[in-house]
Formats: structure tokens, sequence, C-alpha cells
């Protein structure tokens, strides 16, 4: 309902206030904002102390500040830096392997470390695909406004959720003390992950789509799987395909992390740099790492670009998309 419009003169009509009361009326509206905002004021100020009680209960139990773990934090974390940090000489940068202080005796064992690394892609790979593909099907379940049936859509839910709530690390223990240490544990449970994850956000975005293309699908006599495939499927292609590229460039680290447990790829070098206490190497393993991510990252949005017919050229003369 549009709201009365009291310009300029007498105001005039059913929703005019009383004659002189406007002053009383002003007067109450100011109380009523004071209280409320007192009240809101309030409510933030012991949101803060009880963060502020969290957060010093939290240090304490973690001994974040204790001394007896090696001194101050910032000096532990100034010695951990120093340890990772390796020693390298200009005048010796570009020499072989065999000369300490080289970029090359610091990647002494790049060619098996890029093996690895291509293993950690691989692994991510297949579990992102497999775990699109189920979070797909699981999504056209969990929509209220897609699921067949009640029963299904609450079943759906419930069941994703509990998926979510099983750390990856966990999983990947059990399955290495099942199918023993491999790449195969790390897809499984990277693929579990994957797919409650992908099917709570591909449901989500299925919930927002435009209802008329699937009435018109199945008054035209298009079943439930039509209206999905033409209906739906072409309104949400490109936000899935980009929580899908996401979601890859989360797995590329959690299975390279998943490796130390046994569960395949790069993450068997990091194991054996952190037991022999070798932290240069970790950090030019992690170095490798990043590096991957960013170039998949460029390679997920360029691909998310693509699907979603964004032209990324800009014209230097407009400073204008072309």
């Amino acid at each position: 309902m549009r709201s009365p419009d009291y310009g300029p003169g007498p105001i005039t009509g059913p929703n005019a206030p009383p004659a002189g009361n406007e002053a009383a009326l002003l007067a109450a509206f100011e109380a009523r904002r004071a209280s409320l905002l007192r009240r809101q004021r309030l409510q933030q100020g012991v949101v803060m102390v009880l963060l502020s009680v969290v957060l010093g209960v939290s240090f304490q139990v973690s001994g974040f500040f204790d001394g007896d773990h090696g001194g101050d934090p910032l000096g532990r974390i100034a010695a951990l830096i120093d340890r990772l940090v390796p020693v390298l000489r200009a005048d010796v940068l570009l020499a072989g392997t065999q000369t300490p202080g080289s970029l090359l005796a610091w990647y002494y064992d790049w060619p098996r470390w890029l093996a690895l690394l291509w293993e950690t892609v691989q692994i991510a790979i297949v579990a992102t695909v497999f775990g699109a593909i189920g979070g797909l099907f699981a999504s056209l379940l969990a929509a209220k406004n897609l699921s067949p049936a009640p029963w299904l859509f609450w079943l759906t839910r419930r069941t994703l959720e509990v998926a979510r709530t099983l750390p990856d690390l966990i999983v990947a223990l059990i399955l290495v003390a099942a199918f023993g240490i491999g790449p195969l544990p790390g897809v499984i449970a990277i693929t579990l992950g994957t797919t409650a994850s992908l099917g709570k956000l591909f449901a989500e975005a299925n919930e927002n789509i435009d209802m008329r293309p699937l009435e018109a699908i199945k008054a035209a006599g298009g079943n439930w799987w039509a209206q999905m495939r033409f209906g739906m499927l072409p309104q949400v292609l490109p936000n899935h395909a980009s929580y899908a590229l996401l979601r890859l460039e989360v797995n590329v680290g959690g299975a390279a992390a998943l490796g130390v447990v046994g569960a395949g790829g790069i993450g068997i070098e990091l194991s054996r740099a952190i037991t022999w206490t070798q932290f240069d190497t970790y950090l030019a393993i992690l170095f490798m790492i990043v590096a991957l991510i960013f170039m998949i990252d460029l390679v997920s949005e360029a691909v998310r670009d693509r699907l979603m017919g964004i032209d990324t050229g800009v014209s230097t003369s407009t400073g204008r998309a072309k």
C-alpha cells in the first residue's frame, strides 16, 4: 500500500492525523526510534561481549599465548617462516641440482613432484565430475519446486546434510584402511563431499528458476524428465557450471591434503617432508600447489565467462567492453 503524500498545505483525507497532534505524533515517533536504537545497541554489546569471552577462552584452551610452547606466538611464527624459506644464493641461482643455494637444488625432485601433482589433479577432476553429476540429480529432488514428492524432498535434504557433516579426512582414513593406499580412497571421499555440497547449491539455484517454461512443457504433454531437461536445465546451467568449477579448485587442495593420509597424489610427498622436517621442501611443494590452483582458476574463469556469454575484451580507447 502506498503511503499518503503529506506535501505542502493542510493534511486532509481519511489518513490525516487529528488537527494539532502533529507534534505529539513526531515526539512519539522519536521516542520509539530512540528505544529501538537503545535495544539494538544493547544487543550488539551483549553479542560483542560473548564473542570476546569465547575468543579469550579459545586462546586459553588452545595455548596460543602459552610460553610453554616456545615463546610468544609471533616469535614462533617467525621461526617457522625462517625454517620454510630456503637459503638461495644469487651467484649460483641457476646452477644444477648438486649446487647448494640454487633453484634446482631446492626443487631437487621436481619431476616426481609434477607426476604426483598431476595425479592430484586427476583425483580432483574425477571426483568433481562424479560429484557434480550426483549433485545435479540430488538437486532435482532437493528443490521444493521440482521434487516430485514431499517425502523425497525431505529425505534428500536430510541425506545431503548428513553427508556434509562427514569430514573428507575422516572418510579418507576409513577408506584407506578398507582399500589400501592409493588414489581410490581420495576419489570416493572427495566425491561424497562434492555431491553433498553441490547438491545443496544446485537445489538453491533450482528453486529460483522461472516455472513458466516447465508449465508450458507439461501442458504440451512433456513428462517430469522433459520438464527438467528442457525447462529447468537451460536456466541454471551457467550457475551449476560456475559452482562445479569453483568446487574443482577446492577439490585440488583437498586432494593434496588427503594424500597426507595415503589417499594418493602430492600429499604423500608433503607427508614425507613433514615427517623428515624438510620445511624448505614443504614450501617448494606448496608453491607448486598454489601455482596449479591459480592456473585452474584462470581456466575456470574463462569457461564461466564463455558459458554465461560474457565478452572480456576491453577497448583501450574508450575503456569500455567491446
